[in-house]
């Protein structure tokens, strides 16, 4: 099962989520796979949007974002920190308000 998120990224901020994951899924990749690991996620694909009306990270993961938030209220390590720091940083959502619920998905068609 596959998983969509879509974040909404603060205006003027779309370079820097570029850099973000530019960095996490390389120079810093071990660290990025663990802070995955730890999150139980083992597959995920980041998508940018554009749109006049402003960018958004579209993320597909295999699984739900719910431990990965957990991580994140609470970051164990210091690239935890790093990775929550530049969320809060791009992203227009609150790390620390509780979680939202779930996405709902609405259905699906095979190839």
């Amino acid at each position: 099962m596959s998983y969509a998120i879509a974040a909404p990224i603060r205006p003027g901020k779309t370079e820097a989520v570029r850099r973000l994951f530019a960095e996490s899924l390389g120079p810093r990749k071990a660290e990025y796979e663990d802070l995955q690991r730890r999150s139980g996620i083992t597959e995920e694909a980041y998508w940018l949007q554009t749109d006049p009306a402003g960018d958004t990270l579209i993320v597909v993961s295999n699984r739900d974002q719910a431990a990965f938030m957990e991580i994140m209220a609470n970051p164990q390590t210091d690239f935890d920190r790093w990775f929550r720091d530049q969320m809060q940083e791009v992203f227009a959502f609150d790390l620390d308000a509780p979680s939202s619920p779930t996405n709902e998905l609405l259905g699906s068609w095979p190839a």
